[in-house]
């Protein structure tokens, strides 16, 4: 009997069990993700659809799930376990986001972005934990974020709206949103069309409207020599206390790899 019920909104990352020759499909944005139980294995498979044919997330179990030409992948077991859990990750690389149009900072002045970014999702078997596999929602190309073809570091490639209002803010369970807070405290105007997200040191956060949401980032800007000061920060006790956090960061933060990826973020 599965756990989980289809609700407004969809809490795709809640366990879910299965009865033996039961199937449970899921679209996730642009991932479209399939999971079977049967006595001694699970099947999965997966497709990733273009922006025009995904559709709205959904789940529904079926007979018959597996759609004629998608390749399963097998996990097998003496007994399979009878439940599973997906969960949200955010990217093993920083994203490096280009806004769609030009932003352009007043000295002294403060802001807060708001910057999405698709996640991976891990698809585990529980009692006992199993992953199986970590998926990507959508696949992003690869681009190099540095001073020069020597320095810098290789990071995925996405476009942003860069939203400054959270009543903007769409409903997309596939995509997690990162708080960027920026002030310019130089004596020059600060304009950006580009700025690298690192990611890896962000935990991901479920709130109650079944957004996802990163831990914030917070970036202070001195001289036209590049930023000087930066970190990454934490939600406030109200945020929260209406939030639950579905995974850790994946990487414990090192200055040097901040201060890399950060100092070239701006244009002067």
């Amino acid at each position: 009997m599965m756990t989980q019920q289809n609700t407004t909104p969809f809490a795709w990352w809640l366990p879910v069990e299965l009865a033996e020759h039961q199937c449970w499909h899921v679209n996730i944005g642009p991932l479209s993700l399939y999971l079977s139980r049967q006595p001694q294995q699970w099947l999965l498979a997966y497709e990733q659809l273009s922006p025009t044919e995904h559709r709205e997330q959904l789940s529904s179990a079926a007979a018959l799930c597996m759609p004629p030409g998608l390749t399963a992948e097998r996990y097998m077991f003496r007994q399979s376990p009878a439940s599973f859990c997906l969960t949200p990750l955010l990217l093993d690389r920083p994203v490096v986001v280009k806004t769609l149009q030009p932003l352009h900072i007043p000295s002294g002045e403060q802001i807060t972005l708001y910057i999405s970014s698709p996640v991976t999702v891990r698809a585990a078997l529980r009692q006992p934990d199993c992953p199986l596999q970590d998926i990507a929602v959508t696949r992003l190309s690869d681009t190099w974020f540095g001073p020069s073809t020597q320095v810098g570091e290789l990071c995925y490639a996405d476009k942003t709206h860069a939203r400054f209002s959270k009543d903007e803010l769409p409903k997309r369970p596939h995509r997690a949103i990162t708080p960027v807070h920026i002030h310019n405290s130089s004596r020059q105007l600060l304009s950006l069309n580009k700025i690298s997200i690192p990611v890896p040191y962000l935990a991901v956060y479920s709130s109650a409207d079944g957004n996802l949401w990163t831990d914030p980032i917070r970036l202070q800007h001195e001289s036209a020599g590049g930023l000087t000061r930066f970190k990454t920060g934490q939600l406030s006790t109200a945020e929260l206390g209406s939030m639950t956090q579905l995974s850790p960061a994946r990487t414990v933060p090192d200055k040097h790899n901040f201060i890399r990826a950060f100092t070239h973020m701006f244009t002067d």
